[in-house]
């Protein structure tokens, strides 16, 4: 992933004219041409892929674009992990994981059989009652058409120089032309409220009556977008690292940076309050010029082909301070792996799985075109001058995790692509309260984006106390996140504000120490954030 990373890996109603725009919740009449798809059979089948082990998998057939539902028809692919207790089981409980552009028809696996994924339900309460269902949206992994530009990589950087910023901006128009050229025809349509509409295809053709919804980070919009689109057909929901409700616009991606800042401020302090164990410096100051120094030589001398992760260079190592700054529960792994770079000493190996940067992606799990594509849905600046000023404000401020990559120049600045329908803004009339979850020091969606989401759909509001997880409902997250979700979601008591406290800092260590002891028993690769075409932290 040393080279991909950085290129794959942070509406209002119904369009006029569309046949469901009178009343979108309601299942299409017979009489409509929509009737096709809201009544198709499916024919579940053991999945094939390997990494899909005991769900079963299909297809689902739904319109390209819904204002012209005999037109063009795509495939929507989804998988499901049937409830474990029948006799119990309340429904489906479609997921998303996020991105957008995330695949999601591995989530109804157990953390066992998906170990690398960040995102696994198969052993939660949830799976007990419900046939979770697993979805790659429209554009996305297994389903057809699949997004594919096959415009090559972009550029991306922490810290744009002015020279930089050119080749970004080159880079961008181009990727955009040729996006535009080669997948004109899909572009429109990959929009989140068609991929809402798919979801209530799904809905009706597995023949349930209502649909239940677990949504991560982006995917918390998407929610809200169904139920804003089709409120009488939605039951319970839970929104996990929530998004703003208005959509994932470059304004809401611009407050990642300052989110990395902050849990790096945190991260700073910690290691400068352990200095005899790491040297960094005695003052959070002084850590971050011992930093800013080591990325400043690896710009100019990214590591030799003798390394565990040959090539690895400064804008490398600015995204893997940003990420690990926020999780302090393993400060000391982090601190250790950072130890031998700052020191410039050979780093041990098996360290690479705990670059965010540069482990290799696990599996197919993210389309960076459709990313972009959904991306596009929002407005973005068209002056030039405003992303060359944030670019040399952000550089310079806050240029650790997503650094000034989406203050930087984007594919979506140039784009030319008329959209049927603006992007929609979320509100909650007609379907039940739910759950919010919000992490206190978040960078992917920080947490006044959470906060606003909860007020906006009148909904309880779960806060992780500082934390700055991203994603707390599964089998391995915090208990107090999963009771207070299973007793909402699987015993239905009524959703309520509950705030539950993260995990504390990691006890310092040696660095060489923390290397053997790693050694020993090495980690998984680290599950990477979404990273769009132009860099950044996905959502």
């Amino acid at each position: 992933m040393a080279a991909s990373v950085l290129t794959a890996a942070l509406t209002t109603s119904l369009a006029a004219g569309s046949p469901a725009a009178a009343d979108p919740a309601a299942p299409a009449p017979a009489e409509t041409a929509l009737a096709q798809f809201y009544d198709q059979d499916v024919a579940w089948a053991p999945c094939t892929e390997a990494e899909l082990p005991g769900l079963e998998c299909a297809d689902i057939e739904v319109p390209l674009d819904y204002a012209d539902p005999g037109g063009t028809r795509i495939t929507v692919a989804v998988s499901r992990g049937t409830a474990d207790d029948a006799e119990r089981r309340r429904g489906i409980l479609l997921t998303n994981p996020g991105g957008p552009g995330g695949h999601g028809r591995a989530v109804p696996l157990s953390l066992a059989d998906n170990p690398a994924a960040g995102w696994a339900l198969g052993d939660t309460r949830a799976a007990e009652v419900y046939d979770i269902i697993g979805m790659d949206p429209r554009g996305t992994g297994a389903s057809s058409p699949r997004v594919d530009c096959g415009a090559g990589p972009l550029p991306f950087f922490t810290r744009p120089t002015d020279a930089e910023f050119s080749a970004m901006t080159r880079a961008a128009v181009d990727y955009q032309r040729t996006c535009e050229r080669t997948q004109g025809d899909l572009l429109p349509h990959m929009s989140t409220a068609n991929t809402a509409r798919d979801m209530d295809v799904i809905r009706a053709a597995l023949g349930e009556e209502k649909l239940n919804y677990l949504g991560g980070s982006y995917g918390t919009y998407l929610g809200a977008v169904y139920g804003t689109l089709f409120p009488e057909r939605m039951d319970r929901s839970v929104l996990d690292s929530a998004t703003r409700p208005e959509g994932v616009s470059r304004d809401a991606l611009m407050g990642q940076a300052p989110a990395f800042s902050a849990n790096m401020d945190r991260y700073a302090a910690w290691l400068a309050e352990h200095d005899d164990l790491y040297g960094f410096g005695t003052t959070a100051d002084d850590v971050r010029e011992t930093l800013d120094a080591t990325s400043a030589r690896l710009r100019e001398e990214p590591l030799g082909e003798d390394s565990p992760m040959p090539g690895y260079e400064n804008n490398f190592f600015d995204m893997d301070i940003g990420f690990h700054a926020r999780f302090q529960a393993s400060w000391d792994a982090f601190a250790s792996f950072q130890w031998f770079l700052v020191n410039d000493e050979p780093l041990p190996e098996g360290y690479e799985t705990l670059s965010i940067a540069y482990s290799p992606v696990v599996g197919d799990t993210f389309t960076p075109d459709l990313q972009t594509a959904v991306l596009c849905e929002t407005e973005w600046p068209g002056r030039l001058s405003v992303y060359r000023e944030d670019s040399r404000v952000y550089r310079e401020e806050h240029p650790y995790g997503s650094g000034a990559g989406w203050a930087s120049p984007h594919p979506c600045a140039f784009s030319t692509v008329d959209r049927p329908e603006p992007a929609v803004d979320a509100e909650r009339d007609g379907y039940p309260r739910g759950l919010v979850i919000a992490g206190e020091l978040d960078a992917n969606t920080p947490y006044e984006d959470g906060v606003a989401m909860a007020e906006r759909l009148d909904n309880p509001l779960v806060t992780v106390a500082g934390d700055g997880g991203h994603g707390f409902y599964h089998s391995f997250g915090l208990p107090c996140v999963r009771d207070a979700v299973d007793a909402y979601l699987v015993d239905g008591e009524a959703p309520a504000d509950v705030t539950c406290q993260g995990l504390p800092p990691a006890e310092p260590a040696p660095a060489a120490e923390t290397a053997e002891a790693f050694a020993q028993e090495p980690a998984e690769p680290v599950a990477p954030l979404l990273l769009p075409a132009t860099g950044g932290s996905g959502v």
